[in-house]
Formats: C-alpha cells, sequence, structure tokens
C-alpha cells in the first residue's frame, strides 16, 4: 500500500471517533406513544373459536373460487394503479439509500499536472511537458453534521409510510376486486330469480285471463297481472344493464377493455364464506398499512422538531484533504512528498427575532398533531372490527332466516297458485304471496353479498396478511 494510501486509512481512522461523538451528541427526541386507553386488551365480538387467526396474506383463497384468484393474479399484475405504486416505492426506496449516503462524508479525488514558466519577455504560458510535477489530492467534506442522524430518521419514516401507502393501496384494490367479483355473481343470480319471478308471473296471467274469459274473475285482475309481468321484463333489461357496468368496472381494475372480458362464474352459491377471527388488538397496529403509516408520519414529524431543535446549535462541518507530488507518477506512487490538511467551522445564529422557537413550536404543533392523528386512526381502526364481528355473526344468524323463509315462501305461492287455479283462492292472495316470493328472493340474495362483502372488509380491517416487521411478507405484498 502506498504512503498516501496509508495516510487516508489513517485519516479515516483517526476521524471515525470524532464523527461518532458528534453524531450521538444530538437532541434527541423521543416519538410519543398511543395513550393506553387507546388499545383493547381484547374484543369485545363475538368470534368463532375454530376460526383461522388473522388473514392469510393470499386471503382470498379463502372463499375458494380458482376463478378469482386468477383475476386478483391478473390484477396484481396488470392494474395500473398498483404499477404506479411499484413505481412510486421504487423512487422511496432511492430517497432512503440517499439520506443513508449523506450520513457518510462526500470524498473527492483529483489529479493533475501542470507548470506556469515565463520567457524572456515576461510572457506567461502553460507547460505540459511530462517533466512537470504530478500532484493527486484526496479529500472529504462533512457537513451539517449534528443534523445528519436526525435527518435521516425522517426520510426512513417517510419510507416506511410510503412502503404503507402502496400496500395499503394495493389491499383496497384487491378488496374492490373481490367485490367487484362478487356483485357481477350477485347480478346474475338476481337476473335467475327475476326469471323465475317473470315465470311465476306468467302463469298466474295466463290463470287470471282464462279466468277472466270464461267470467269467473274480472278483467282489474287480468291488468294488475300483466303489470307486474312487465315489471319484471324491465326489471331482468335493468339488471343486465346492471350487470355490464360491474363487468366493465372489473374489467378497468384488470387493465383490459370490457369488449373482450367476461367471467365464468353465475352464482354465489359455489363460494365459500370462511371464518377468521383476529389476533391480540395491539398486533393490530403492525398489521394495519394505514396504522402504520400513520404511525411513521408521527416519527417524521417528531425528526423534524429535533431537526428544529438543532437550529439553536451551532453548525459543525469537516473538511479533509491529502495531497502529495513528485515528478513522475512512479516517484508520486512510491514516495511521495504527503501534506495532509484537516479544517473543522462552526457557525452559529445569534440573533434570529424569535424565528428558530417559532420553527420548533411549529414541528412540535404538527407532532402533536400527527399523534392525534395515529390516535383516531387507532381508535377507528380498533371500532371497526368490533363493529365488523358483531355484524358478521348477526348475518349469519339472519343467513338460517333467510333460507327458510324463501323456502316458506316458495310453497306459500305454489299452494297459492293451485288453490287458485281450482278456483278457491282470490287473486288478491295469489298477488300477496307472488310478492312475497319476490321480496324473499330478494332478501335471500342480499344476505348472502352482505356476508361476502362483510368478509372482504373484514380482511381489509385486519391487514390482510401483511405485517410491517416481516420482510418476507411485505415483499411478496408489495409485488
Amino acid at each position: 500500500m502506498s504512503n498516501l494510501s496509508n495516510s487516508a486509512v489513517s485519516l479515516f481512522k483517526a476521524l471515525c471517533p470524532v464523527g461518532a461523538a458528534l453524531l450521538v451528541s444530538c437532541v434527541s427526541v423521543e416519538v410519543p406513544g398511543l395513550p393506553d386507553t387507546a388499545i383493547p386488551e381484547t374484543w369485545q365480538g363475538p368470534q368463532e373459536e375454530q376460526a383461522s387467526l388473522w388473514p392469510e396474506l393470499q386471503w382470498w383463497n379463502g372463499f375458494e373460487t380458482e376463478e378469482l384468484s386468477s383475476i386478483i393474479t391478473e390484477v396484481r399484475a396488470n392494474n395500473l394503479d398498483l404499477q404506479n405504486n411499484r413505481r412510486n416505492l421504487e423512487s422511496a426506496q432511492l430517497a432512503l439509500r440517499e439520506a443513508g449516503f449523506n450520513l457518510l462524508p462526500t470524498p473527492t479525488l483529483t489529479a493533475s499536472t501542470a507548470g506556469i514558466y515565463s520567457d524572456s519577455l515576461g510572457n506567461a504560458e502553460l507547460d505540459n511537458s511530462p517533466n512537470q510535477p504530478l500532484t493527486l489530492a484526496a479529500g472529504f467534506t462533512y457537513n451539517n453534521i449534528l443534523s445528519k442522524p436526525a435527518s435521516f430518521e425522517q426520510a426512513l419514516a417517510i419510507y416506511d409510510s410510503n412502503r404503507a401507502l402502496v400496500a395499503d393501496t394495493a389491499l383496497n384494490t384487491l378488496g374492490t376486486t373481490a367485490s367487484t367479483y362478487f356483485q357481477v355473481l350477485f347480478i346474475r343470480d338476481q337476473i335467475e330469480f327475476a326469471r323465475q319471478n317473470l315465470q311465476n308471473a306468467e302463469t298466474i296471467g295466463n290463470i287470471t285471463q282464462a279466468r277472466v274469459d270464461a267470467g269467473v274473475a274480472v278483467p282489474i285482475d287480468a291488468l294488475q297481472q300483466r303489470i307486474a309481468i312487465q315489471q319484471q321484463r324491465t326489471n331482468i333489461q335493468s339488471l343486465q344493464q346492471s350487470e355490464l357496468s360491474a363487468l366493465s368496472s372489473l374489467a378497468l381494475l384488470l387493465g383490459r377493455s370490457v369488449q373482450e372480458f367476461n367471467v365464468d362464474g353465475q352464482t354465489l352459491d359455489l363460494l365459500n364464506v370462511p371464518q377468521l377471527r383476529p389476533g391480540i388488538p395491539a398486533e393490530l397496529l403492525r398489521r394495519r398499512p394505514d396504522l402504520v403509516q400513520a404511525e411513521a408520519n408521527l416519527r417524521s414529524s417528531v425528526a423534524n422538531v429535533e431537526l428544529s431543535r438543532l437550529s439553536f446549535f451551532p453548525t459543525l462541518s469537516l473538511t479533509g484533504n491529502i495531497g502529495a507530488s513528485d515528478g513522475s507518477l512512479s516517484d508520486l506512487l512510491g514516495s511521495p512528498d504527503d501534506l495532509l490538511n484537516l479544517t473543522a467551522s462552526i457557525s452559529q445564529i445569534l440573533l434570529d427575532n424569535g424565528a428558530r422557537s417559532r420553527s420548533v413550536r411549529q414541528a412540535e404543533i404538527s407532532m402533536e398533531n400527527n399523534l392525534n392523528n395515529f390516535t383516531r386512526a387507532a381508535i377507528g381502526a380498533f371500532n371497526e372490527i368490533e363493529v365488523l364481528l358483531s355484524n358478521i355473526r348477526l348475518l349469519q344468524e339472519q343467513e338460517f332466516v333467510a333460507e327458510q323463509q324463501l323456502a316458506q315462501a316458495e310453497e306459500s305461492f305454489r299452494l297459492a297458485e293451485v288453490r287458485y287455479r281450482e278456483g278457491v283462492a282470490d287473486f288478491q292472495t295469489v298477488l300477496t304471496t307472488q310478492n312475497t316470493l319476490f321480496a324473499q328472493r330478494t332478501n335471500y340474495l342480499n344476505n348472502k353479498i352482505q356476508r361476502l362483502n362483510a368478509m372482504v372488509g373484514f380482511y381489509q380491517a385486519l391487514g390482510g396478511g401483511w405485517d410491517a416487521d416481516d420482510e418476507e411478507t411485505m415483499a411478496i405484498a408489495n409485488e
């Protein structure tokens, strides 16, 4: 190793303890935590003891439909918003890397060979001959030393916030995809029921018209039934338009045109409604991306308070240079004449009419607001899960009732139709049972779609399998 290299290493070793001591001498501001009352010890809502604990990262597989899994895979690959998110995350990673390099001194290296000579007339000219001495210099600059740790902490908090934002957007996008897919199947179930309703209405219409023709029923009965028939036909047309709208929304999530898109699924009956229960409430703080983002924003504001307070301290910078020169390159590398120069500068603002104090107070106000935002987000998340737990249990109980009521309505309509055909029941009885059947079919379908959407919302409320402390999980979630 040359003398110049040895000198550079010696200078670096000499500066390390000094730099370390300066870095730890900064003002330190602790990140405030959530109040104890904001985090419940246990969940109060009803839970299934045999249900899975916390969602899996690929939570959509719990609905046990290959088509939904295939659609979500395509959304993750082709969704335009998710592609933007991945690029934004890459940009945040580059910014964090830059902040990491800023913790270190900035090195410089220069090499030159030149000389100035004067002729007999006093004219100065540049001499580039190989006999001129060679100069090689290495140096570094290290500015604003005291503020570097806080600046890096702020950059790290901003990166964590961006990372959580990307995960939160992805979770919402995939949740919207699942709900839109369910909506398509729900509308198709509605269309099927509407066709059954139309068929029933036409059957009663034929019976009514025959009775009117026979003189045993009044014409108004046939007129009312024709109105009911037309309502069902109009309803089918409206549902078909809604199906196209839902398919268009799903195609957009896939980054595709609706003209070339369709789904094979026809009914919600084949979908499984998974069972899930949350773990310890405090774990939610690292599992929900929006809570991680709120906490990262708080950390960023704390770092900003620290930077504002550091403005009362002197600005400290270091500059170091090592230079060597000799008559030739071989001599320079072999035994140069070393020159070592180390300069420290300190500057301090003495009078600013209270500007620094006002800046510190503004930073503290921002920190207090971010703490309140974090607290509100956490309380809202805990409350959301409590409501969802209760809602899921209620929908489960209502499912059995909806199935029973639908079966009873179908049987009531069947009996009323038979009795009306035989002339035992009047038209109003048939009309009432018909309308009841239509309503119960709607209630049955509404319960099914509400249960599925409640589980999608529950997966999202629990973070969708994301974990801020698990690097592998985060990498997969952000793909």
